[in-house]
């Protein structure tokens, strides 16, 4: 214990006397992460909106005009038998006549003399399915089905939304990368720098019987506080922009952003493993 603990006053007064460098780094890992942490938060409401999209996302399936009650029963069955169906929603072409006057403000019996309007399903599905590959499969099963006449839904829309997902994913995961990289790097120079200033005092050590972890371990510690201060400042940071978002800006901004204290967490624990990593890099090829 007294080694460790000894350990753990020379990785604080390493930081102390690295000043400008060891500020500089802890500013830099600072700003990654609250870049990362509001790029997150954003990114995870703007996929949960696509979700909520999806989510109202319908197959429509027109039967043929002479469909009798019995094969239009026939094929309820059938819909409410497959696991990838959510929900089910018969619309008679009574029912349609009325949701035209509706939508169009005419009534179809003024245009025509009869009801053109076939009997038609409206099915959500779930969750798990609601992607092109799944509605594709599944419209060209229905569409083999006696009495069915046409199924419809928005293939571009979906094709757009998909496209939109992956690029928000892949932009995420890159930024978070290169932010990364960029902390760990700034870390390990500014743990080098540190290292290069007592390059007398770890010769004299290692003269003296040192081992290499007992060197090591003090640089370890200093980089890993850095990005624990980072972290915690930055996890302070966007506490407070979204406390003053919630509170005092949702009448100007109609946004109210739902962060759960794991978020907090992960953005502190991030900043410490990208000082440990950084600082570990460093002292390794000091030491080889």
């Amino acid at each position: 214990m007294t080694v460790f603990w000894f350990l753990v006053r020379e990785g604080l007064k390493g930081l102390i006397r690295s000043k400008y460098s060891g500020a500089f780094s802890i500013i830099i890992i600072a700003i990654s992460l609250i870049l990362v942490g509001f790029g997150y938060v954003g990114a995870r409401d703007t996929l949960f909106l696509v979700d909520n999209i999806r989510a109202q996302f319908d197959v429509d399936i027109f039967l043929h005009e002479t469909a009798s009650d019995k094969e239009i029963n026939n094929f309820e069955a059938l819909l409410d038998s497959m696991i990838e169906i959510q929900k089910v929603h018969y619309i008679s072409p009574e029912k349609a006549a009325v949701k035209f006057k509706k939508e169009f403000g005419e009534d179809i019996f003024d245009m025509l003399d009869y009801n053109p309007l076939p009997p038609s399903f409206t099915i959500s599905l779930k969750p798990i399915y609601r992607n092109l590959t799944s509605v594709e499969g599944i419209a060209s099963i229905l569409s083999k089905k006696p009495g069915v006449d046409e199924v419809k839904y928005r293939k571009k829309f979906l094709i757009l939304l998909e496209k939109y997902q992956r690029i928000i994913l892949i932009t995420v995961v890159s930024v978070f990368a290169f932010l990364a990289l960029l902390s760990i790097i700034l870390t390990s120079n500014s743990i080098k720098m540190t290292i290069f200033s007592r390059r007398e005092v770890i010769s004299t050590m290692k003269l003296v019987g040192a081992t290499n972890s007992f060197v090591r371990w003090p640089f370890v510690i200093e980089g890993t506080l850095q990005g624990f201060i980072a972290s915690c400042l930055a996890a302070l940071f966007i506490y407070g922009v979204f406390y003053l978002l919630n509170n005092y800006l949702q009448t100007v901004i109609e946004y109210k952003a739902i962060i759960s204290y794991r978020f907090y967490i992960g953005i502190v624990i991030s900043g410490t493993l990208m000082g440990l990593i950084g600082s570990r890099r460093a002292i390794r090829k000091f030491l080889k």
